[in-house]
This record gives structure tokens, sequence and C-alpha cells, in this order.
């Protein structure tokens, strides 16, 4: 049985630049991350949303530890282009915009606050983000607009990078998943057993379910729906300048995203509209799979295409289609990175922005496992899991 000082249980947004980090500190790391599946509907596998092109990124957060983890990420993108040669970081700007009463009125208080602290980021009103943006956004809202240091990323080509860079460092990438944890011998899906002296378990939305934790994580995962609206090239040129979209509208209690014109794999430009809190929720492996094979809610794509063209009047959409997306949120609203014991780390709960901020999680997930302290890192929260 092969021996590594790590296993990193997870190759996506936090477990692949954790196994970087440790690699690259000297440690012998093994990597299991499991491919992205090429027919979701015969796949075995575990299932994920970070398989995907674009997310959003940038400074501005309504809280300022996220708004931490996001600068700090940001700031390394350029460094892991360039050693990965992968375009991950798209430079258009972002908004943020809410309503300064309600139950929101907190949330809007918290990335203005930011904002004000924010280098390249100003405050707006809805009349420029109309003038200026060609965004109608409801009369009265507070508007943040970065209009640097923010934009997008792609979360395939960051995952790709953190993995490439693991393994120029020296990690082991393991293309299964992981069935079983006994204290720090882990079992692969082809029946393969490996040792460690210490096991980190990043499994996303698969951790409150997938019993590699000597407990279960107080984890809600929700099933959520997305929706692309295809664009033509013309109307993709019309939109170039548009910035990544975070907003509420008018009458509703929770906001919504939308990304820029981004070309996917298809060749084909889309944009992405996001955001829901009415959403079922999984609670099993078997609901994952149900769900991602399901394709997504196309009563609530229409809902979320509806608020796409409040937003952006006179758009002009080839055709829309719903997907599928799975999002944790943990009992603190941040995440779970914690060495439970000698042999076992958690690495959990990316609350809905693993992707724009997993690269600094990762780096906190190394600290933690090789038996640092998190309290020096400037952040005011302590990381602690909570247990279901």
């Amino acid at each position: 049985m092969d021996i590594y000082d790590f296993i990193v249980i997870g190759g996506g947004m936090m477990g692949a630049p954790c196994a970087r980090y440790l690699a690259e500190a000297g440690h012998s790391v093994a990597l299991i991350a499991a491919p992205e599946p090429a027919d979701v509907q015969s796949w075995t596998g575990p299932l994920g949303s970070h398989f995907d092109a674009a997310r959003i990124t940038r400074h501005v957060a309504a809280d300022a530890d996220w708004a931490l983890a996001s600068a700090r990420s940001i700031a390394r993108y350029a460094d892991l282009e360039a050693r990965s040669d992968l375009r991950i970081f798209h430079e258009t700007g972002a908004l943020m915009a809410g309503p300064v009463e309600g139950p929101l009125a907190d949330w809007t208080r918290g990335f203005r606050d930011v904002a004000t602290r924010v280098t390249g980021a100003t405050l707006i009103d809805t009349d420029d983000a109309r003038s200026r943006l060609g965004l109608a956004l409801p009369a009265g809202s507070v508007v943040s607009h970065e209009a640097t240091g923010g934009g997008w990323m792609d979360p395939r080509a960051m995952r790709q990078a953190s993995q490439a860079l693991a393994a120029e460092g020296g990690a082991t990438i393991l293309p299964l998943h992981a069935t079983a944890r006994e204290d720090s011998t882990v079992t692969l899906a082809n029946g393969t057993r490996i040792g460690a002296d210490h096991v980190i378990v990043a499994t996303g939305p698969h951790t409150a379910s997938d019993g590699l934790l000597p407990a279960r994580p107080a984890l809600k995962v929700w099933a959520r729906t997305i929706a692309f609206a295809e664009l033509s090239e013309a109307e993709g040129a019309r939109l170039a300048d548009m910035p990544s979209v975070i907003w509420v509208p008018e009458g509703w209690d929770y906001d919504l995203y939308m990304l820029p014109p981004v070309r996917y794999p298809d060749g084909r430009l889309y944009l992405k509209i996001g955001g829901q809190v009415d959403s079922p929720r999984i609670e099993s492996a078997a609901d994952m799979t149900a769900w991602f094979r399901s394709g997504g809610d196309a009563a609530v794509a229409d809902r979320l295409m509806t608020e796409m063209r409040a937003v952006l009047p006179g758009l002009a959409i080839e055709r829309s289609t719903p997907g599928p997306c799975a999002v944790v949120w943990s009992a603190t609203g941040y995440p779970y990175i914690e060495r439970l014991s000698d042999r076992v780390t958690v690495l959990c709960g990316g609350n809905g922005a693993s992707a724009k901020c997993g690269d600094e999680w990762g780096r906190l997930s190394a600290i933690a496992a090789t038996g640092g302290r998190l309290d020096g890192e400037g952040y005011a929260c302590d990381f602690r899991a909570v247990w279901a």
C-alpha cells in the first residue's frame, strides 16, 4: 500500500489548492480527484458544480472575512496563470446592488462599507448603472461598481491549474473518487487502498453524506437551478463591456447573480444567471445524482430569465436552457477548516463562494492540516466545524 504524508480527498475548488500548497511545501501528497464526467447520465461517481466555465469573482462582499479571502485569492491568479499557462481570471468589473430597507438592508450596508475600502470600487446610483453599464436596476438601490479587480473566473481552469501545479510540486493525482476512510487509510473506487499520516476531507457538497468524516458536519445542501441564455455573436459584442452583476430584484428578499457573456466549451456565448432560496434539499448521494441528471427546474429557469430581461432591457436571446447546481451552506456562514485529530482535517462549506475564494481556503487548510494555527491569519471567524 502506498503511503503519503497527506491524502487530500476531493480535487475541486478547495481540495486541489490544498494539495498544491502541501506539495509545494515539500510534503508527499496524494490528491484523490474524480475526473469531470463525460456523460452525467451514465456517470456513477460524484457530481459537482465546479465543472463549469464561469463564476463571479470580486473584492467587494457583504462580509469582511469573505472580502479578505476574495482579495487574497484574486491576488494569486496571475501567478497561477503564469505557471500553468491557463487563463483563469477575466477582469470585466463586478457590480453589487441592494435595497436600503427591508430584510436585506444589513447585507447592503455590509457590501457598501466594504466597497468604500476597496481600491477600484466606487458607489454609483442606478441612473449611472443604466447610462454607463446598461443595467436597469431597481430604483433606490445602493450600487457598488468594482471597475477593476472584479469580473469572473473559470473554475474549470482553476481546478486544472491547481492540480497541474500540485503534480509539478510532486503530488500524485489519482483520477478516482474515495469510497471509504478508516483512520488514515482511504479506499478508492477501484478497490485500491492508500495510506497517509493525515487525511484532508474536501468533498464539497458530498461532505455531509459520504461518510468520510468521523461525524456528519452541519451543512445544508441545496438543489439550485441556474439558467443559460444563448446569445448571437452580435448581441455578445453589444454586451461585451458588461460587468458581473449581483442584485436584488424589486420586491425580492434575496439576491440574484448574472455573468457577462462567456464563451463556453461548445463555442457558444452565454449569459448565466442564478440565485434561489426556495429549492429542494439534497440529503444523500442518490439525491445528488438524481438532481444533476434532472437538468434543473425549467419553471425556475423561466423566472430567472424574466429577471434577466428586466435588468437588461432589449436583450435578444437565441434560446435559454436550465442547469443544475448544488450549493452548500454551513451553520456558521464560513467554511469549516479544522484539524480534528492527528489523522484528519475537514475542509468544506463553500457557502456559494468556493470558486472565488477556494485558493485561500486551500491555503488555510494546508496550515491547519500541518498543525498550524489560523488565529493569526487576519480573520474574525475561527473556521471551527459544527456537527449535525
